[in-house]
């Protein structure tokens, strides 16, 4: 067996891996105490699966019609009840171009715990992403609602952004903004998560 070397490149990657977790040092500690490692190992492997208790809950399936190609802008939104938009969601999705798509069934499922992005989109898997076009016909269609919105969307850089929405009744009107979902900020319990059904 060769020894076992970690370089300083190897350490980097795993400390940017586990703040995108949400790990703090007492959880790599616990890692590399007792025999964790030993069991985490099978898993990196190939050899099994962890298997994680959910942490969203299925409240309710919404019905979106079809959606033509457009390109957004504030006028796109704003007919949709938009009435505030953070920078991070103006840099990312003003001026997108938008395909068509057909119609859809996404489903509405309640956070349980505070938590990050990341174990969000490993539950969700690949239902996480919805359209631009699907998240204005969603706001269209819900104004004044109470909740707290999170939906995953492509921006203009190629990646998946996290877009949360509210309605303030004080402005008449959805507030948005973005966020990187590397983000350290977590989400919190109650908060509704939009996905494909």
């Amino acid at each position: 067996m060769s020894e076992l070397t970690l370089e300083v490149g190897q350490a980097n990657e795993i400390k940017l891996a586990a703040r995108r977790a949400g790990a703090t040092n007492a959880d790599l500690k616990a890692l590399s105490e007792g025999d964790m490692f030993a069991h985490i190992l099978p898993v990196l492997r190939g050899w099994a699966k962890v298997v994680v208790d959910s942490i969203l809950t299925f409240l309710r399936a919404v019905r979106i019609a079809a959606q033509p190609a457009a390109k957004t802008s504030k006028e796109y939104f704003s007919e949709a009840g938009v009435r505030w938009m953070g920078d991070n969601f103006k840099a990312q999705f003003m001026g997108l171009e938008v395909a068509a798509v057909g119609k859809a069934e996404l489903a509405v499922r309640k956070l349980e715990q505070d938590s990050l992005d990341a174990p969000i989109l490993a539950e969700l898997g690949d239902k996480a992403e919805i359209s631009v076009s699907q998240f204005r016909a969603f706001l269209a269609e819900n104004r004044e609602s109470p909740e707290w919105f999170i939906f995953y969307l492509r921006g203009k850089d190629g990646n998946l952004w996290a877009v949360r929405a509210h309605w303030s009744a004080a402005y008449g009107g959805w507030f948005v903004d973005a966020a990187s979902v590397e983000c350290p900020a977590r989400w919190y319990a109650g908060s509704q998560i939009l996905s494909r059904n």
